[in-house]
């Protein structure tokens, strides 16, 4: 019986420890499958000769005539300590304008123009897609916008947001910002930013758990290799018992 209460113990302990990480690694995959299978997703300006990054300030999309206007601050960007390195000029701070067929749909919002080689001006900051639910057959385009700048990427990430307008095919126009804190509530804007790089790290819908460099230890023997020890341990254990009472 006290080999049975031992591999108990060993296994609720493993189980114990490994749980919470193994949820939201599930989690976080589950949701990610979920809106990739809902979700067909094109990058809005590919058609104007780029399919890495917004490169234009017009585009067409069914007939609707986006806009991108910048409105000078006369301002510059602090520059983040991996552009001082690099001995590079500080980047120009902007308004972003957004028309549609020549009407303005958003208050403007300050970014930082990019200066470096990759990318374009809008580099890390704004991106345009066209987005198909194929649960509805809706069709629409999404805006994204970062909204803060970060100088060093030991800034918490708890302070970012990001503005999101949506365009139906009706011409409609919402916006909503979301915040990194409350993040959940819009897993397909949280594929969107990840897909157009616009945050400083790439962020889950939950946690971040997935997000990171993968080790031997984590993920890999922590809490995959745990949970699975804990398991066999139980099922063992189990076996065991019933063994001992038939």
């Amino acid at each position: 019986m006290g080999r049975i209460i031992i591999l108990f113990i060993s296994s609720c302990l493993l189980l114990g420890i490994s749980f919470s990480p193994m949820f939201s690694i599930i989690r976080e995959f589950w949701i990610d499958k979920k809106v990739t299978e809902r979700y067909e997703i094109h990058q809005a300006y590919q058609e104007y000769g780029s399919d890495s990054h917004l490169d234009v300030q017009e585009l067409i999309i069914d007939n609707k005539n986006i806009k991108i206007r910048e409105e000078q601050t006369g301002r510059k960007a602090p520059l983040p300590y991996w552009e001082e390195t690099e001995n590079m000029e500080p980047e120009d701070i902007v308004k972003i304008h957004f028309l549609i067929n020549d009407k303005e749909i958003s208050t403007p919002d300050e970014i930082w123009l990019s200066n470096e080689d990759k990318g374009s001006r809008y580099f890390s900051w704004l991106d345009i897609f066209n987005v198909h639910d194929l649960k509805t057959d809706e069709k629409q385009i999404k805006i994204i916008q970062r909204l803060k700048g970060m100088t060093s990427i030991n800034e918490p990430m708890e302070g970012m947001k990001w503005k999101i307008i949506t365009i139906r095919e009706d011409g409609k126009v919402s916006e909503k910002i979301l915040s990194y804190s409350h993040r959940s509530d819009d897993p397909l804007a949280v594929q969107l930013i990840n897909f157009a790089t616009i945050s400083p790290m790439n962020i889950g819908y939950y946690s971040d758990i997935t997000q990171g460099y993968v080790t031997y230890f984590f993920p890999l023997f922590y809490p995959i290799f745990t949970t699975l020890c804990g398991l066999i341990l139980l099922i063992i254990a189990l076996i065991l018992l019933y063994k001992r009472h038939k």
